[in-house]
C-alpha cells in the first residue's frame, strides 16, 4: 500500500486521555500524539461523578488538534475508554445525569445483596465475571435500590465509549468488549443475558444492540464535520474497552507468553480463543472478557494507582517533581523496607495515599518508612510481587508452563517496575507499546477501513510501532525469599 491514510485514536483512561494520529503507509503505522488531557472525576453532593461535559469538549479538541497539526483528511475516528461505567438517555436522547464513578460509595453494600440473588459461580458461568463492586451490574442494582426514578425515565443505556460514539455519529449501539465488562453480557452468546436481567429485575428494553469492533458506525454528524471541514470522516467501532484495545496491540502472543496491560489498573493473564469458566479458574479468581477476536482470561489487579496518588500529592508540594524523579528516588532505596499488598481494600479508593499507607502499616504491624525513596520502592515491589501468585494459579489452571510476559501500556515506561516483575516472577519480560490502547484502536480502525485484511497483521504492526525492551530475571532467590516471608499479606 503506497497511499497514506490518517486515523485518529482517542483513548480515555480512568485518570487521563490522549489523542494519537496514526498515519498508515506501506504497511507501517506511524504514531503522532496530538493532544493530552486530564480525566478528573468531580465530587458533588457526596457523589463521585465523571465530568462528561468536560470530556466531550476534550474529544472535540482532539479532532481540532489533529487537523491543526497538519493531519488532514482523517479517514476515521475511534474512541476507547475505561470499562463498566455508563450513561442513561431519556426519550429525547438527552443525558439524565452525570454518570457515577466506579469507585463511588453507592455500591459499597451491594455485593452481599447480589450473592443473595444468584450463586456467584452461576453468575461467573454466564458472564465470565465474579461479583465485585465496580461492575455495571453492581451499579445498576445499586441504582435500582437507591435511585429508582432513573429507571422510570431512562430509555437508552450506553457505556462510555458508546456514548461518545453516539455524540460523534448519532449511532446508538453497545460495543462488544465494553459490554463484556458490564456483567450483563453472556460471554458465550455475546448477547445481553436475559437471565441476569430477569434475576435482578432490570429493564432489558433500554439495552441497545451489541456491535462488534472492526466495523463502521457511520459518518461524523453534520454539525461536527461542518465545523472541522471533514465531511468524509468515518466513526469506527473499535474495541471500546481500553483493556481490549491494549490487548489487541500485544505484539508477542504464543502458548508460552502471558501479558500485562499496565496502567492505573494492571490486567494480567492470557489471550485465548475460548472462555474458561471451570471450577478451577473460578476459584483462582480469573475472569473472562471479550477481546478483539479473542477472549481475555485475566485477573484485574491494582496497578500504579497508589504510585500515581503519591505523585499527585508530591506534585502539589513541589511542582518540579516528575515521574522520572520518583523512579530514580525508588532506585536509591536498598529495598524491602516495607511490604504492601496494592490490592488491599484500604487502597481501593483513596484521597491521600500517605494516610492510607500509614493505616495499612498499623494494620499489618509494620513501621512506616521515614524515607520517601523506601516508600516509593515498596509500592513498586508490592506491584511486582502481586503477580507471583496469579502466575502460579494460571499455570495450574492451564497445565502450561509460561516463559515470558509481554507488558504493554504506560507501565512499560517504568523500567524499574519491568525489571522487578521479571525478578519477582522469574520470567523474561518483553515490552510492547506504551500507548497500547491507542495503537490497538488505530489498527482496528484500519481493519474496519479495509486497509488491514488479516487480524494477525495487527500484532505485527504493533511490534513495528514501538521499541522493544527485554528484561531478564535477576536476583530471583532474594525475591522468592521475601515473597515467602510476606505472602500472607497478599492472599
Amino acid at each position: 500500500m503506497n497511499r497514506e491514510k490518517n486515523y485518529l485514536a482517542i483513548d480515555i483512561g480512568a485518570s487521563s486521555g490522549k489523542a494519537i494520529c496514526g498515519t498508515l503507509k506501506n504497511g507501517k503505522m506511524t504514531l503522532n500524539e496530538v493532544s493530552r488531557f486530564v480525566n478528573e472525576p468531580v465530587l458533588i453532593n457526596g457523589s463521585l461523578r465523571w465530568n462528561i461535559l468536560s470530556l466531550w469538549t476534550d474529544v472535540l479538541n482532539c479532532i481540532s488538534a489533529c487537523l491543526n497539526q497538519g493531519f488532514e483528511n482523517i479517514s476515521s475516528v475511534g474512541i476507547d475508554t475505561w470499562g463498566v461505567d455508563f450513561i442513561f438517555l431519556d426519550e429525547m436522547g438527552h443525558v439524565l445525569q452525570n454518570p457515577f464513578h466506579y469507585r463511588d460509595e453507592i455500591t459499597s453494600d451491594v455485593e452481599k445483596w447480589i450473592e443473595d440473588k444468584i450463586h456467584e459461580q452461576d453468575l461467573y458461568e454466564i458472564t465470565g465475571l465474579r461479583i465485585g463492586r465496580v461492575t455495571t451490574l453492581s451499579q445498576m442494582v445499586s441504582l435500582k435500590m437507591k435511585l429508582r426514578w432513573l429507571f422510570d425515565v431512562a430509555r437508552t443505556f450506553l457505556m462510555m465509549p458508546d456514548f461518545f460514539r453516539y455524540l460523534l455519529s448519532g449511532n446508538i449501539a453497545c460495543e462488544l468488549t465494553n459490554a463484556g465488562s458490564s456483567q450483563l453480557l453472556d460471554i458465550r452468546t455475546k448477547k445481553w443475558s436475559k437471565k441476569i436481567f430477569d434475576t435482578f429485575n432490570l429493564p432489558l428494553n433500554i439495552m441497545p444492540e451489541i456491535v462488534y469492533p472492526g466495523t463502521i458506525a457511520g459518518k461524523l454528524r453534520k454539525e461536527i464535520s461542518g465545523k472541522f471541514h471533514c465531511k468524509n470522516t468515518n466513526v469506527s467501532v473499535v474495541a471500546g474497552h481500553d483493556t481490549a484495545s491494549a490487548a489487541a496491540a500485544v505484539p508477542f502472543v504464543d502458548q508460552n507468553t502471558l501479558f500485562i496491560s499496565s496502567g492505573t489498573w494492571a490486567v494480567f493473564g492470557l489471550i485465548s480463543k475460548f472462555p474458561q469458566t471451570d471450577d478451577r479458574t473460578f476459584k483462582a479468581g480469573f475472569i473472562n472478557e471479550p477481546g478483539f477476536d479473542c477472549i481475555l482470561v485475566v485477573r484485574n489487579m491494582a496497578g500504579l494507582y497508589l504510585f500515581e496518588n503519591f505523585y499527585r500529592r508530591l506534585f502539589e508540594k513541589d511542582r518540579k517533581i516528575t515521574y522520572r524523579k520518583m523512579i530514580e528516588s525508588a532506585m536509591d532505596s536498598s529495598g524491602f523496607q516495607l511490604f504492601l499488598n496494592p490490592n488491599d481494600h484500604l487502597f481501593f479508593s483513596i484521597e491521600n495515599g500517605e494516610i492510607a499507607l500509614k493505616k495499612y502499616c498499623d494494620s499489618t504491624g509494620q513501621k512506616y518508612p521515614e524515607r520517601m525513596a523506601d516508600i516509593l520502592r515498596a509500592i513498586l515491589e508490592g506491584i511486582a510481587l502481586s503477580f507471583k501468585k496469579p502466575l502460579e494459579d494460571i499455570q495450574a489452571c492451564t497445565g502450561r508452563t509460561f516463559e515470558k510476559i509481554c507488558i504493554v501500556g504506560g507501565g512499560v515506561k517504568n523500567k524499574l517496575l519491568c525489571q522487578m516483575i521479571a525478578d519477582a516472577t522469574g520470567l523474561q519480560v518483553i515490552t510492547g507499546p506504551s500507548e497500547a490502547a491507542a495503537v490497538g484502536n488505530l489498527c482496528i480502525q484500519a481493519f474496519a477501513d479495509g486497509e488491514i485484511q488479516d487480524i494477525s497483521r495487527i500484532r505485527d504492526m504493533a511490534a513495528s510501532s514501538c521499541k522493544v525492551n527485554i528484561f531478564q530475571p535477576k536476583n530471583t532467590d532474594r525475591w522468592e525469599k521475601q515473597y515467602q516471608r510476606f505472602k500472607h499479606l497478599y492472599f
